[in-house]
């Protein structure tokens, strides 16, 4: 067995492991989450990685079938060009996620200011 199909099975492994992760998360938030634009949030959040996860464990799978490409390279080629297009997409989720999470903890910040700043304006017009 070749190092890349240990690798491709390493990137099947992590996304098993991702995917409890993210199970495990999902069961925790459904029951802790009142606030439904917050559980809105983590539903889509957890799609967006379970999506990634997914594709992760598809590059792993497809890592561990390279000697079974027929040896042309137009096989090769088409092979490393999904490869790539996966790991693109990956990233794009990923930036995706940081984007989502980044935003919805400014509204959260805005929204704690915006309740300050009412309370400070009830107070001095007390």
């Amino acid at each position: 067995m070749a190092r890349p199909e240990y690798f491709g099975y390493f990137l099947i492994g992590l996304s098993a492991v991702f995917f409890a992760l993210h199970w495990q998360q999902w069961r925790e938030w459904i029951h802790a989450t009142t606030n439904t634009r917050r559980r809105e949030f983590v539903r889509r959040q957890l799609q967006r990685r379970m999506v990634a996860s997914g594709l992760i464990g598809v590059v792993g799978a497809a890592i561990t079938l390279a000697n079974q490409l027929p040896p042309n390279p137009a096989a090769m080629t088409a092979y490393l060009c999904a490869l790539l297009l996966a790991g693109g997409v990956i990233l794009a989720i990923a930036l995706a996620d940081l984007r989502a999470s980044r935003r919805l903890l400014e509204e959260e910040q805005i929204e704690l200011l915006a309740a300050e700043l009412r309370k400070a304006t009830a107070e001095r017009v007390s």
